[in-house]
């Protein structure tokens, strides 16, 4: 096989999907996990009708045209705006879930966020989902996971997740130190701040990246940075690690897509 087809199969689409719903949910909580991450719980009766949602969970909320929260039943598709945000927490029984907006300054401000900051409670919005979220490979010891700042809600997921002997790097890069919150995660998993406005993920992942071992490793960035990093990863990981996913974010949203291998 071909380095580039190696790539290919690395980098190729999973397109695998369980049955969406759309439903209405009304806000139940609003707080801060973090200075500029604003966690927003929803709930209702409806969430019945989402048998398969659990936390990393990936659901959409929905927004009309003119980024005003939909509150009624979708006749068209093409009359919402779609954004997608993973679920950090899920109570079935209490019929609640919760996701987490980021929304650090210096970056544009789609519906969502303008959402997240001006949201009451009893609020009702439509959300869309759920679609299985990607999840490390469970026989993974070492892991590699990095991110912007838009990355942190999903990061923080796989860190609640991966199993007490797990042992690895998280590397965040995130303009300055009021996004660098505490996480839940292994012992031996370290987390390396990055607040560096001028630098990028690339330059971080080069500096602080470990250069052996075979990690289950997950990146969220910038669309526009992702050739670059798949590169690195093909060059540094391509023979030694067996789960590689990339994540998409506009910096507007939540992801936008995957890549997974």
């Amino acid at each position: 096989m071909t380095t580039w087809q190696q790539i290919k199969r690395l980098f190729s689409q999973d397109v695998s999907s369980e049955t969406a719903h759309s439903v209405s949910l009304t806000v139940q909580k609003i707080s801060q996990a973090g200075e500029h991450i604003r966690r927003i719980t929803l709930g209702g009766a409806a969430i019945r009708k989402l048998p398969a949602l659990h936390s990393g969970s990936h659901i959409q909320l929905l927004f009309d045209k003119q980024g005003n929260p939909v509150t009624n039943t979708v006749t068209c598709q093409d009359d919402v705006i779609e954004r997608p945000f993973t679920v950090r927490f899920c109570d079935p029984q209490m019929l609640l879930l919760t996701i987490d907006i980021v929304t650090w300054p210096g970056r544009s401000y789609g519906p969502a966020r303008r959402w997240a900051q001006t949201v009451q409670l009893g609020e009702s919005i439509h959300i869309k989902g759920p679609w299985p979220g990607p999840r490390l490979a469970a026989e993974a010891d070492e892991v590699l996971l990095a991110g912007e700042a838009d990355a942190i809600p999903a990061i923080a997921h796989h860190l609640e997740t991966l199993n007490p002997a797990s042992y690895g790097t998280v590397i965040l890069h995130c303009p300055g130190m009021s996004e660098n919150i505490v996480f839940s995660k292994p012992p031996n998993v370290q987390i390396i701040w990055v607040n560096q406005p001028d630098s990028s993920l690339l330059a971080a992942l080069q500096q602080h990246a470990p250069a052996g071992g075979s990690p289950a490793i997950w990146l969220g960035a910038r669309p526009d940075d992702m050739a670059t990093l798949k590169a690195w990863i093909a060059q540094t990981y391509l023979s030694a690690a067996h789960y590689i996913q990339l994540t998409a974010y506009t910096g507007d949203e939540d992801p936008v897509g995957s890549l997974s291998a």
